[in-house]
């Protein structure tokens, strides 16, 4: 079976509520016990073979429990039996490219003849009115590279966000306000070294980011100091596609 691997100009718009679909992951990974008890995931039958590292099984009860939390929450709000976004429904083809894939670029995978026989085994688990069998296709491996990278350039950039606000913020113990800092810059770079190829869907989405988030390298964006806007070296002014032009 040939599948086929779709691109748009939408395909990174998801990437800006990366810090709201973070949550929802993280979500699943503290909700282990739950997730094992997830039903009709033991006997899919797929022509794809996969990584052994992570099994179908556990893939599609993981796929399942998110988009049960997706369907429940979005932050303090209910929205139980509310359609998703386009965006929702970008997040989770997404995730599940990611998840088959398992970082080996080599997989060949079929997200959508996945998904179906998910919903096959359990017809009425999907029953949100979106019909995300729709955006179900497989992302091509760079693509997938660059979605990876803007979901955590906008993950760190609310992070930063966070500190400044709250300076005993702690997101993990041993990282400091600089250095998702750093991180957000050598994310910026690589992100922005990808572009050198014409590819304009993600330099465009990349423009977005650097319009929306700029003002962290300003000196009065944190008086407290705990995050030091001189730590940007790179973000936002670093652009190889206009030096090059």
């Amino acid at each position: 079976m040939e599948c086929k691997e779709e691109t748009s100009e939408e395909s990174y718009k998801f990437c800006i509520n990366s810090p709201y679909y973070e949550m929802l992951v993280q979500h699943v990974k503290k909700n282990n016990n739950k997730v094992l008890q997830i039903k009709n995931c033991g006997n899919l039958s797929t022509e794809w073979i996969y990584s052994p590292s992570e099994s179908t099984e556990n893939i599609c009860k993981e796929f399942k429990f998110l988009y049960e939390s997706l369907s429940k929450y979005r932050g303090d709000k209910t929205r139980e039996n509310e359609a998703f976004t386009e965006d929702d429904c970008n997040f989770l083809n997404y995730w599940l490219n990611d998840g088959l894939r398992n970082n080996d670029k080599d997989f060949s995978i079929c997200v959508k003849e996945f998904y179906g026989e998910m919903n096959r085994q359990d017809r009425t688990f999907f029953s949100n009115p979106k019909n995300l069998e729709n955006y179900m296709h497989v992302i091509d491996t760079e693509i997938l590279e660059n979605m990876k990278l803007l979901y955590e350039l906008y993950h760190n950039a609310v992070k930063v966000i966070n500190i400044i606000k709250d300076p005993t913020y702690k997101y993990e113990e041993h990282k400091s306000c600089n250095d998702y800092i750093e991180e957000c810059d050598e994310k910026y770079k690589e992100s922005m070294d990808r572009c050198l190829n014409s590819n304009v869907d993600y330099y465009n989405a990349l423009k977005i980011f650097k319009d929306s988030y700029q003002f962290l390298t300003e000196p009065s964006t944190d008086k407290s100091n705990t995050c030091e806007y001189s730590k940007f070296n790179i973000f936002p002014k670093y652009d190889p596609v206009l030096e090059r032009k």
